[in-house]
């Protein structure tokens, strides 16, 4: 073996996956997690980290453009892989590590390679039809000044107070740009529209946001769910999954480690060793009491692993829930709650 191939199995010995889940896709995507976590292999948090993009379950032909987008983004070498049957998560994650060390077929995907990816696919993402969501009152009209130049007008002496952008395209690049309107207060402020899903790590699979950010605050949401959650699942496998994401978002990888573990043994109708589950839900008590995570997380993750048999219908609605949250609690709130939301497949922004 020469020093190349030795080196590159060193660096690939535990790739970093970035994990998105597909619309249905929660058995697929906690086999993932179970292989992962028996190899020591740790998940990356962005595709920029990432070694491997792992699509967890069927994907949707109308999602196939966010799952291009997140792969532009892997640096290389990068593989890829869909795990649509559980019992395959082993042998996928074996053959990408195989592929990220074929040297020769790497550097022919990298000379491949455009130097920017991105650009193109974000622009093209962001022309996908996103239904009937709504999203507010906002209007970016059709009007394009991108060839426009001003290069010799003299601006000085022009005044912009009574000028209507409301026809200018706000979104260079497919990047929203913020808008004025008023906030809860009555004083105008930046409004900008954020993007949540429907692929993204930690996240259930087919959830898109539209959130309406008044600064770092949700001014008002809207919800589409792509294809349909899976349903079969018994109560408490989905509610220390939710134990188990809301503590890596929340950094506690030991925790989350944990969970999973508990979540795997209820999948397998094992015993669950004796304390471990108190143990946790202390931990998840401690993180609301030292302000890790808000109180309403915590509340409600202890809730949902109670030992009550009656499992909760889920008709909570994600803008109701996230709606006057700080943007940074937003995907806690989701996570710790995912057993609760409702499963309708739009939820339109609320209206005054």
């Amino acid at each position: 073996m020469g020093l190349t191939q030795q080196l590159l199995g060193l660096a690939t010995r535990r790739p970093r996956c970035y994990v998105v889940e597909a619309p249905g896709g929660a058995s697929q995507r906690m086999a993932v997690e179970r292989e992962l976590d028996a190899r020591g292999w740790r998940p990356a948090w962005s595709p920029a980290s990432a070694d491997v993009l792992v699509v967890c379950g069927e994907l949707l032909p109308e999602l196939a453009q966010a799952a291009d987008l997140l792969w532009s983004q892997l640096p290389g070498p990068r593989a890829r892989m869909t795990v649509t049957d559980p019992g395959e998560a082993g042998a996928g994650l074996d053959e990408v590590r195989r592929q990220l060390t074929d040297d020769p077929a790497q550097r022919r995907a990298a000379r491949e390679r455009d130097r920017d990816e991105v650009s193109p696919r974000l622009a093209s993402h962001g022309d996908m039809d996103h239904g009937e969501m709504d999203h507010g009152e906002m209007d970016h009209g059709e009007m394009d000044h991108g060839d426009m130049d001003h290069g010799d007008m003299d601006h000085g002496d022009m005044d912009h107070g009574d000028m209507d952008h409301g026809d200018m395209e706000m979104a260079p690049g497919g990047i929203a740009l913020a808008e004025g309107a008023d906030d809860r207060d009555g004083l105008e402020m930046d409004v900008l529209t954020h993007p949540l899903g429907p692929l993204l790590d930690r996240w259930p699979g087919g959830l898109e946001l539209r959130l309406t950010l008044h600064g770092d605050v949700v001014g008002d949401a809207s919800a589409r769910r792509w294809g349909s959650r899976e349903q079969d699942r018994p109560f408490q496998v989905a509610a220390w999954d939710a134990v188990a994401t809301t503590l890596s978002l929340a950094g506690d990888e030991r925790g989350a480690h944990a969970a999973r573990g508990i979540r795997a043994a209820m999948i397998d109708e094992v015993e669950v060793p004796t304390g471990s589950a108190a143990r946790l839900r202390t931990r998840v008590a401690r993180l609301a009491a030292w302000s890790v995570v808000p109180d309403s997380v915590a509340t409600t993750l202890l809730d949902l692993t109670s030992e009550a048999d009656h499992a909760p219908r889920p008709t909570l609605r994600v803008g109701e829930l996230v709606r006057g949250r700080d943007l940074a609690d937003v995907r806690l709130l989701i996570a710790s709650h995912s057993p609760l939301l409702a499963t309708d497949e739009h939820e339109a922004a609320a209206r005054d």
